[in-house]
């Protein structure tokens, strides 16, 4: 399936839209794209449509708007991540997976075992880096939604404000079920440290049921993804 084009804004049809230069140079040098061209695009909220690229600057380009092809529901399966921020590259590819694999929310955590402190100047940075990584994820792998991204809050908060099922991802856990009903849920993945004792201690106060999800131990990075995928499939069996 070839890429797609995300445009961040209310689409009708007959629009032009200018696109800023990053986006106009990812377009047209890095997608090759040229003047005339056709290119599907889609706005992150279930809207899928057809733009023209009707003109080329240096700096900047501009589409139109031909064909809105789809507007989609957002999917009735919701999966909610609540993800212990990891050091560098490991944090870009577990935000990329989880977007890929259908992630509804990313909610970013501050666990005790947590080794990375961001000063506020960098956490921005940080936020905007891996807006970005969602956003090209979604592009690569065709997915309509762009998943909310939730600045980091410590686990007790996001614990006492969650409005849905939480269920804590350990590899002490009990096996998964053979099967799961379809109902809103967070999953929350610790640091690599794994849960500190202050941690397990809230959750059992919550009483919030424990799952591994395979035998082996999986590093931090990759346990979006698995989570993702068996949970995704055990909720729709």
């Amino acid at each position: 399936m070839p890429l797609r084009f995300l445009i961040l804004e209310p689409i009708s049809e007959g629009q032009s839209i200018i696109l800023a230069a990053d986006r106009a140079h990812y377009l047209t040098k890095v997608m090759r794209h040229k003047a005339g061209d056709i290119i599907e695009c889609f706005d992150g909220n279930g809207t899928l449509f057809d733009a023209q690229l009707t003109d080329v600057g240096n700096k900047r380009c501009t589409v139109l708007v031909r064909q809105v092809k789809a507007v989609q529901q957002r999917p009735a399966l919701t999966l909610h991540l609540g993800i212990s921020l990891l050091k560098g590259q490991a944090m870009d590819r577990a935000i990329q997976q989880a977007t890929e694999l259908g992630a509804s929310s990313i909610r970013l955590l501050n666990a005790h075992r947590c080794n990375v402190h961001l000063s506020a100047e960098r956490l921005d940075n940080k936020l905007r880096h891996w807006e970005k990584i969602i956003a090209g994820a979604c592009e690569q792998s065709g997915q309509l939604f762009l998943p909310t991204l939730m600045p980091p809050q410590s686990v007790e908060h996001l614990i006492e404000s969650a409005d849905s099922e939480i269920i804590i991802l350990d590899m002490h856990g009990k096996q998964l079920p053979d099967r799961l009903p379809n109902v809103e849920r967070m999953l929350l993945m610790g640091p690599e440290g794994g849960w500190a004792d202050e941690e397990r201690s809230l959750f059992a106060a919550h009483q919030l049921p424990h799952y591994q999800l395979i035998a082996s131990t999986l590093r931090a990075e990759t346990v979006p993804s698995v989570a993702l995928a068996l949970f995704s499939h055990l909720q729709q069996l």
